[in-house]
């Protein structure tokens, strides 16, 4: 199976993490994380190949360092990157598609290899959630067109419903490194707090931005969030 990782322009990117980051800063988390869901995807056993689609130049070159592919993305919008990529694997042999968003950098590749041998038959659904089991971190299918497309708010009961109504008894995955996706301040003051060897959790320690992350609204340290930042430098 393909992992397929739809990837905006890092300069629209994680705009509600606007408040608390610079545009250049928002740049750097998105590679960054970019580059830890690329690496997890292309160590996984179970994934055969990684296509990315973008219309971010740099994503390109990331998915090249991994020895994985870019498609250029052809109209906006998450549901139409996926679905371009699911055509494209299609014409290419491929009976469906693992799909990983470029956010979630604690992902692991034995994660991933769990999803994928998770998703058995044809056609099949396979949906890991977010955190709150509202959202759709990831979503194998097989064929690529088993079902419609529906993600943000309230997709990860859409995909289930969808796959219900095709027929299709789906399968859910609950997965911590999957799960957390960084969208808002809070997620990123979450993230902050694991100790794990990513690249994303480098760059934030390094630049600072976790313990600025961290501090409490009236600027005092926050002597727990802290100290598990600290492990991180």
């Amino acid at each position: 199976m393909w992992a397929v990782i739809p990837v905006k322009r890092f300069a629209n990117a994680k705009s509600r993490l606007g408040a608390i980051l610079s545009e250049a800063e928002r740049e750097s988390l998105a590679q960054a994380m970019l580059n830890d869901v690329l690496r997890a995807a292309s160590q996984a056993r179970a994934v055969a190949g990684v296509l990315v689609v973008s219309h971010e130049v740099r994503a390109r070159y990331a998915a090249e360092r991994v020895g994985g592919l870019y498609l250029d993305e052809a109209a906006s919008g998450l549901r139409a990157a996926i679905g371009q990529a699911g055509e494209w694997l299609a014409s290419h042999g491929q009976r469906g598609l693992l799909m990983l968003p470029g956010d979630i950098p604690l992902v692991s590749s034995a994660e991933i290899d769990r999803l994928a041998e998770a998703h058995r038959g044809l056609p099949a659904v396979t949906i890991a959630p977010d955190r709150e089991q509202d959202g759709t971190n990831a979503l194998a299918v097989s064929p690529a067109d088993a079902i419609a497309f529906a993600f943000g708010s309230g997709s990860f009961a859409l995909h289930r419903d969808a796959a219900l109504a095709a027929g299709i008894t789906p399968t859910v995955q609950y997965l911590p490194g999957v799960a957390l996706d960084v969208d808002n301040p809070m997620d990123l003051r979450t993230l902050v707090t694991y100790d794990a060897e990513t690249e994303t959790l480098d760059y934030l320690c390094d630049s600072g931005i976790a313990r600025r992350v961290l501090a409490r609204r009236h600027d005092e340290p926050d002597s727990s969030g802290i100290a598990a930042a600290s492990r991180l430098l």
